[in-house]
């Protein structure tokens, strides 16, 4: 578990970590932060995901699981990964959900898509938090559809806007693998062999964006 989480770190630090020296990147959350810390980019590769999946298996473990997912689009790779690890490993099906930002105007309304039960028991997650937002409205979305939720996963913890707090007043336990602490101070060996290029190209794409898609 220990190499896989920090193989992991790793993976984040390189493909989804940026800093300035000012609050340059605009948050969904609002505020304005010197830190952006973009998942996608590190859920884009199969090792990042695998990996995530075995500590989020090594954490809870399978038993009291039916369903897991959470708010477009941050939750789907990693209830994904998660829900096939666990099928292979044993054979039990944990099946997959996305809570929907708005209902569709067409076709099945819901704001749930996927294949849950009422008395289904959930797990959320997500993939980073800062005021909380993105779990806080799945999880009022699978209450409404009548599943039952008690803990919350994300991959990054920004220890920002009261996230952690602003989870738990909503009765669930929350969960994150990494802080942005850890990221700020992980040192690892693909930080040493980085191209310095590529790495200011993609900060530049980043900063003319200013909207970062963390929550």
């Amino acid at each position: 578990m220990a190499l896989e989480r920090s193989r992991l770190l790793e993976i984040l630090k390189r493909t989804s970590y940026l800093e300035s020296d000012t609050p340059t990147f605009h948050l969904a959350s609002g505020i304005d932060s010197q830190y952006y810390i973009d998942c996608k980019m590190a859920l884009s590769d199969p090792e990042a995901r695998d990996c995530l999946a075995t500590l989020v298996v090594e954490m809870f473990g399978i038993a009291q699981i039916d369903a897991i997912g959470g708010l477009e689009l941050g939750a789907y790779p990693i209830a994904t990964s998660v829900s096939d690890r666990i099928y292979r490993e044993t054979g039990k099906k944990v099946r997959v959900f996305v809570v929907r930002k708005e209902q569709k105007k067409h076709g099945n309304t819901s704001l749930m898509a996927g294949d849950t039960k009422s008395g289904d028991r959930v797990l959320i997650v997500d993939d980073v938090i800062t005021s909380g937002n993105s779990a806080i409205q799945a999880i009022d979305a699978v209450r409404s559809a009548g599943l039952k939720v008690n803990h919350v996963v994300a991959m990054v913890d920004r220890e920002e806007s009261d996230g952690r707090k602003n989870i738990e007043a909503k009765g669930v336990r929350f969960h994150a693998i990494f802080t942005l602490n850890d990221l700020k101070s992980f040192d690892g060996p693909s930080n040493k062999n980085k191209d310095p290029k590529l790495d200011q190209q993609r900060t530049l794409r980043r900063q003319s964006s200013r909207v970062a898609a963390t929550s």
